[in-house]
């Protein structure tokens, strides 16, 4: 039987492109398929984690060693040399090791953006030199997170923006799949970090992931879920360093058994306003709890954000180490909520259980909540 002339795209996280052996075990998935004659695009995300030479954390303490205001276009090219930089070797890497290989950046992918630096939709995607690249028998290394707007500026798409990069390129190219590699063998159903006997999905609903992904699961970003809904893409999570099938997220509307599994945020700082916080909803990564309190990621971009807060909405309190843990369902959550003396019940949707509490008793909690809800 004749291959399909559909592509593959296949995502390689920081984690999976840090060092020599790391990138090995990368090469090897995507030489198995070029072996087997399928047209594969690579979508790569910068090499490492923060601390790390090339990571973007790393690239943007460049800048902010100097000072926090940072015009939002020098920061976005900044940010976006992480995964030029990782297409460019990555690629280089593949025709090195027998696979011929051309890399892209954002512009040469013809990923047009809005102008929403650090944070820009994909409007458009023209992936015409990447077809040719395929027709020619090469494989398109692109890199992710990045687009440009109409005057040609990079634009930067905020966090899990080379997840959202892969998956819309697999629409706009009508891939078979999309492949998302971490060093994770798919979606558990509890963190497998926090609790031991977590155990791993084979497959989930797309509305039941996004749940997930919304509430704080960090395997695949939500925009980049939403970027398979209109052309139905399968993703699959996968380990980058062993063989695991990993789990399919898929867009079917029915599943045999109830699914539940287990999301959570750390390293959240909670801010209460004296008014109602209505306008912090052009804040991204705002994590609404009511009308006076909201979190934030404690990370590098959190000074910035609480500036941008600070002038909308005035006077705030702000306390650290906090943590959201929430049970979804895959239908309507048919089990009474479990009770907790430390932690609040928040408001969410009928298929969704969620608490605020203190950091410190996420481990705890989330290994009691599994074996109530999960076994």
């Amino acid at each position: 039987m004749a291959k399909s002339l559909a592509p593959i795209v296949m995502k390689f996280g920081g984690t999976s492109l840090r060092d020599e052996d790391c990138r090995a075990h990368a090469v090897k998935h995507i030489k198995r398929y070029a072996e087997s004659g399928e047209r594969i695009v690579v979508v790569v995300s910068a090499m490492g984690r923060k601390g790390e030479p090339y990571a973007t954390d790393t690239l943007i303490a460049l800048l902010k060693d100097i000072g926090h205001n940072i015009n939002p276009r020098e920061l976005d090219l900044v940010m976006s040399v992480g995964e030029t930089l990782s297409s460019a070797f990555f690629s280089h890497l593949l025709s090195h090791n027998g696979i011929p290989a051309i890399s892209f950046n954002g512009r040469q992918s013809g990923i047009l953006t809005d102008d929403n630096a650090g944070n820009a939709e994909i409007i458009d995607i023209d992936p015409s030199r990447i077809e040719e690249a395929l027709d020619n028998g090469s494989i398109a290394v692109v890199a992710g997170f990045q687009g440009v707007n109409d005057r040609g500026d990079i634009r930067t798409l905020g966090r899990g923006g080379s997840d959202t990069s892969a998956v819309a390129l697999a629409s706009a190219l009508g891939a078979e799949k999309v492949e998302i590699f971490s060093d994770v063998d798919g979606i558990a159903n509890c963190d497998p970090r926090q609790v031991e006997n977590s155990r791993y999905l084979e497959s989930i609903s797309v509305e039941q992931m996004l749940a997930m992904a919304d509430e704080g699961s960090r395997v695949i970003h939500p925009r980049a879920i939403k970027a398979s809904l209109k052309s139905k893409t399968p993703i699959v999570a996968k380990n980058t360093f062993n063989d695991a099938v990993g789990t399919v997220i898929h867009h079917n509307n029915s599943s045999e058994q109830e699914v539940v599994a287990i999301a959570h945020r750390e390293s959240m700082v909670l801010i209460e306003f004296a008014l109602e916080h209505k306008a912090a909803s052009h804040v991204d990564g705002v994590v609404h709890i009511d009308s006076k309190r909201l979190l934030l990621n404690d990370d590098v971009y959190l000074s910035d954000k609480l500036a941008q807060l600070e002038e909308k909405l005035g006077f705030y309190k702000l306390s650290r180490h906090w943590a959201t843990i929430s049970v979804v369902f895959s239908s309507k959550a048919s089990q009474k909520p479990a009770e907790l003396d430390y932690a609040e019940r928040l408001e969410s949707s009928n298929n969704i259980i969620s608490y605020l509490l203190k950091e410190v008793k996420v481990r705890e909690t989330l290994k009691f909540l599994h074996g109530r809800y999960t076994t």
